[in-house]
């Protein structure tokens, strides 16, 4: 098809045993086209869709991006308005990350995210969305959770990190919490108050946690 092999059709004997003939060598023609097309449109669609996977995938951690989050947490935050749940997201900063790659190189402050992006994974449901928000900031969508269930999830987060063994060095993270119900909620609110959750973490020290409500 314009000059570009898109598959190979390989015919065998006839189901009578008999000779093929121009008639069968004209449907043939015919055919062939119509299978390269469907063929071609096939292989396009597999190309399509690792494209836009790559587009909403962080290459470094493999984990989801924020461009991603913002369209998820958009959905979820519609969903409040018909069920009757909470929705929690997780604000997470990595401490002292820039002392830990003027120390050990950017190569080693990598390997250090990338070790974190898989606790993560090991430590979230099915259901739950984990993004690289940006540098060393990582964050987590938690659909149908209150308040006291992210706390939980924020710590066992929390301390599964804390046993990462990298260079003989701790490697620590701060997490702030929000949760919202659909009476008062979006998607800026949401993040700007784990934000704040974040903030208020690492100013008690680093290495906790720090939560609030929307009300």
């Amino acid at each position: 098809m314009g000059g570009q092999v898109i598959g190979i059709l390989n015919i065998t004997d006839k189901i009578d045993g008999g000779e093929y003939s121009a008639c069968d060598l004209e449907l043939l023609d015919a055919f062939a086209p119509q299978l390269a097309i469907a063929l071609d449109r096939t292989v396009l669609k597999k190309k399509a869709g690792e494209l836009e996977q790559l587009s909403i995938t962080d290459p470094l951690t493999g984990l989801l991006n924020r461009r991603y989050l913002e369209v998820r947490l958009a959905e979820e935050i519609n969903g409040l308005s018909r069920h009757d749940y909470w929705l929690s997201f997780l604000m997470i900063d990595v401490d002292n990350f820039k002392s830990y790659n003027d120390t050990f190189s950017h190569p080693e402050g990598d390997k250090a995210l990338k070790l974190i992006a898989h606790t993560l994974k090991e430590n979230l449901r099915g259901a739950d969305v984990a993004t690289r928000y940006g540098g060393e900031e990582f964050s987590v969508l938690l659909p149908q959770t209150d308040i006291n269930e992210a706390i939980l999830t924020a710590e066992r987060i929390r301390s599964a990190v804390e046993k990462i063994a990298v260079l003989n060095r701790k490697v620590t993270v701060s997490i702030g919490v929000a949760a919202c119900s659909k009476e008062l909620c979006s998607a800026a609110l949401l993040v700007s108050t784990a934000d704040r959750s974040l903030y208020e973490a690492k100013r008690a020290g680093k290495n906790t946690i720090s939560a609030n409500n929307i009300v």
